[in-house]
């Protein structure tokens, strides 16, 4: 912020009760302080949000770095339901030692993530087990006045200092212990998600007449030790103007018992700070989960924001938090991306995304989540983000990604604040109340702002090129395609019964460990145990090679399940082979032929990798180039047995001179799917080769 606002702030807090206290707890981290330097050569590669589950034994781990290296992907190691390990235990810092001395001697970037799963701040428990004293406060408020305070029992109280050094003795100061000497150079920054009390995680309660507010003995003195007095000598506490003593306080106080803190050890420690806060997207939420964005963001070594739902278009974009990065000029700053999925998702909106937050200065992305394994679906049922080596495009297409995010990042490094007024801290404290996401003065300065805001981003985004639909030429109607997965079809089973017309030449089994107890594939028992795990799909599942168990007719897969309903994001048996599957759900032979559009209406509904068309075409006169429509996913095109390249998103244009030819021409294309075609194959996309056209 600017020094007059700053001046007013500092006028503000003296002016009320308590206020003198609160601007002394720390004035060392102000809004208008020079913001650390940037090293010379950041780097700006993207790092995937590794969801680290299960044991993490070794061969599995240096196989999953060696797939992030060869894309330049950095890491941040997070750790997430599946765990099978005991966090923070002796067992999960020696596998965060070798996982960083493995990333050390590929060169890669690690980010450490400071909690287990989500909130921040709490240590999976750890910060309050065996100390009541720091637990959460709540400061329960009635209409007329009265209070009580009351404690949350495993939740951290985040403004309280003690509880904060408690956080830090029992996770930074371990790994510091542990890693310290890649502090700095491999080990960069510590991700703080969200940090926050478990009560603003919830809705209010339909009929609630009093309010909840974070309390502590930090607030007390900050409010002048007779802030609940004051609250129970007024007649309308709903309109008492005493509420911006509260949020004033609170923001200091939050601000220096746990963001301050922990960026002072950062700092000492030779890495940075980063993450972002909870209730970013409006003014109301801002004041009421952590008093002061601006405030806080500017602590952070590299301050970050939220944008999970992956909205690209600027009309619906998080305008507020992109304009608060953009006000960090001369910083790293940081986007948590891509989390809620879905697993269909293209790289074009991936690559939108990203030049969305580029033009307002955010040159670090977060690819959440990237799963070591997929056993954390088992736990997460909601939505399956996934954007690491399970996802079929990722072996071709995450280097591309890496090399279009770096070109971003320069574009981001040189833009400038977008330039629309902020309301100062004060104002929006004297407009809060006691509850600040209600307040209708906040929802009106966060509609002005936000349409400002969006105006802003719209005048700095390059257009993508207007193209109409990709309609199939003359030229291409009666070609004939012969189309074959370069592997093996996939299909979920569902269901114990399955009939096979065609039995497969080759059929193999991935069975989901947590799902499934027993199984027996026509009426034989199936040794799960002895089965090798799933590297070619997924670590948590075990795959059986099981040609010689199936025959033409009716096939039962009597599973002994865990879960009586299928779980969308996490099949527990899924057939493998090279088969096709009819309109009634039986395997058939592959087609020799296929037309295009939507494979999955062709023998392929549940096909999860890339998929090979292959065809010959008559030219009188070579083409030009070649227009693909594949759905947004990425495709592959030789011509003659030339390589064209890949296209990772589209356009999916091709040129063809020194490929094409007068006469006959072999022309072969490759497209690949993704994760959620077979998972959720009926939520997804249409995929496949769905038009084309030759240009002159």
């Amino acid at each position: 912020m600017i020094d007059q606002t700053r001046l007013s702030r500092r006028r503000f807090l003296a002016s009320t009760a308590g206020g003198a206290a609160a601007f002394t707890l720390r004035n060392t981290a102000s809004a208008n302080e020079k913001p650390p330097s940037r090293r010379q050569a950041v780097p700006a590669a993207p790092l995937a949000m590794w969801a680290l589950t299960g044991t993490l034994e070794s061969d599995d781990v240096c196989r999953q770095l060696d797939a992030y290296a060869g894309a330049r992907w950095g890491v941040m190691l997070y750790p997430r339901w599946g765990l099978e390990l005991e966090y923070l235990g002796q067992a999960w810092f020696d596998r965060i030692r070798f996982i960083v001395e493995q990333a050390a001697r590929r060169n890669m970037e690690v980010w450490l993530y400071d909690e287990f799963t989500w909130p921040s701040g709490h240590a999976k428990g750890l910060v309050t087990r065996g100390r009541e004293d720091l637990q959460a406060q709540l400061l329960h408020v009635e209409r007329d006045g009265r209070s009580r305070v009351a404690s949350v029992a495993g939740c951290a109280n985040l403004l309280m200092p003690e509880a904060t050094r408690r956080f830090l003795e029992v996770t930074h100061e371990r790994y510091a212990s542990a890693i310290g000497e890649f502090f700095g150079t491999t080990v960069r920054a510590i991700f703080s998600d969200e940090p926050s009390l478990a009560h603003q995680h919830r809705p209010r309660s339909a009929g609630q007449t009093g309010w909840q507010l974070p309390w502590s003995a930090a607030m007390d003195k900050a409010l002048g030790g007779d802030f609940r007095k004051r609250m129970a000598e007024v007649s309308d506490v709903a309109k008492w103007p005493g509420w911006r003593d509260y949020w004033s306080a609170y923001a200091r106080t939050f601000h220096d018992a746990w963001v301050a803190p922990i960026a002072d050890w950062c700092t000492a420690h030779g890495i940075q700070m980063t993450g972002h806060f909870l209730g970013e997207g409006s003014f109301g939420s801002q004041v009421a989960f952590n008093g002061s964005l601006r405030l806080q963001q500017r602590t952070l070594g590299i301050p970050g924001i939220d944008e999970i739902s992956t909205r690209t278009d600027v009309n619906r974009c998080e305008a507020l938090t992109l304009a608060s990065m953009s006000e960090l000029a001369g910083r790293e700053r940081m986007v948590e991306v891509y989390a809620l999925g879905p697993p269909s998702m293209t790289l074009d909106t991936m690559r939108k995304m990203v030049d969305l937050c580029s033009s307002c200065g955010v040159d670090r992305y977060i690819l959440a989540i990237c799963p070591f394994d997929l056993r954390g679906g088992f736990f997460k049922r909601e939505y399956l983000g996934a954007y690491g080596p399970q996802q079929p495009w990722f072996r071709e297409c995450a280097r591309p990604f890496a090399e279009y995010v770096a070109e971003a990042a320069l574009r981001a490094r040189a833009a400038k604040p977008l330039g629309v007024p902020w309301p100062s801290d004060e104002a929006l404290w004297a407009a809060a109340g006691p509850l600040p996401t209600h307040s209708d003065a906040l929802k009106a300065m966060t509609a002005k702002f936000v349409t400002a805001a969006r105006q802003a981003i719209r005048a700095r985004l390059k257009p993508d090129p207007v193209a109409g639909p990709v309609t199939t030429g003359p030229a291409c109607q009666d070609l004939s395609w012969h189309f074959a997965p370069k592997g093996l079809n996939s299909l979920r089973l569902d269901q114990p019964a399955l009939t096979i017309l065609a039995p497969p030449g080759k059929a193999e089994l991935s069975v989901q460990m947590q799902l499934v107890r027993q199984l027996r594939i026509n009426g034989k028992k199936v040794d799960l145990n002895a089965a090798p795990k799933d590297q070619q799909f997924d670590l948590s599942y075990r795959r059986l090679t099981i040609t010689n168990l199936l025959h033409k007719g009716e096939n039962r897969f009597e599973a002994d399940l865990v879960e009586t309903k299928p779980l969308a994001f996490l099949p527990a048996l899924i057939l493998w082979g090279d088969f096709a599957v009819d309109d009634k759900g039986r395997l058939v032979a592959p087609p020799q032929t296929i037309k295009l559009g939507d494979w999955r209406r062709q023998g392929f509904p549940c096909f999860c990798g890339t998929g090979r068309y292959r065809t010959e075409a008559d030219f009188t006169s070579p083409p030009a180039r070649l227009v693909l429509d594949t759905g947004g996913y990425p495709a592959r095109v030789a011509v003659n047995g030339i390589d064209l390249g890949l296209r990772p998103w589209p356009p999916m244009r091709f040129e063809l001179s020194g490929a094409a030819r007068a006469g006959r021409n072999e022309i072969v294309v490759e497209v690949t799917s993704t994760l959620g075609h077979l998972f959720v194959a009926d939520r997804s996309p249409a995929v496949g080769l769905l038009a084309m056209r030759f240009e002159p």
